[in-house]
């Protein structure tokens, strides 16, 4: 996928709104929260004291999953 640790927050939920319930099941408070939808997954990361590679793999995950599942 085209997802980096640069990529924002507001990008991916509005390009893949399926990724929503992940971030509430990780307790990510980023969602619904106007400021955090400019940040970027790095700084989610080191806000939430997550591994970079963990989040990006997850996303990618839950993208992948609802896809598929058709």
């Amino acid at each position: 996928s085209n997802i980096s640790s640069d990529t924002t927050v507001k990008y991916l939920l509005d390009t893949y709104p399926q990724i929503l319930q992940m971030f509430m099941n990780m307790k990510l408070r980023c969602v619904g929260c106007p400021a955090e939808g400019f940040h970027t997954l790095a700084e989610v990361a080191h806000e939430y004291k997550l591994d970079i590679t963990y989040l990006i793999d997850s996303i990618n995950k839950a993208i992948q999953d609802d896809t598929s599942s058709g």
